[in-house]
């Protein structure tokens, strides 16, 4: 699994606009540096669903959807 070095920062897309945040070696440990609940969002690493443990990279497309609730 890679390891993200201390002080990296990767590009996501969060929610349609690009971010820059703390490097994460998991889709869960980036949704914890962006300070979410995993049950709030989907993740899409370069274009495919992905659940928690799947490992990322600095090199990954990422993108994070809020899911919107209400009725």
């Amino acid at each position: 699994m890679p390891t993200a070095k201390p002080g990296e920062q990767m590009q996501v897309i969060l929610d349609g606009r690009k971010a820059k945040v703390k490097a994460a070696s998991s889709v869960g440990e980036l949704i914890s540096v962006l300070g979410l609940a995993k049950e709030e969002v989907l993740v899409k690493v370069n274009g495919k669903l992905a659940s928690d443990r799947t490992p990322i990279s600095k090199k990954d497309k990422v993108k994070v959807m809020r899911v919107i609730f209400g009725g």
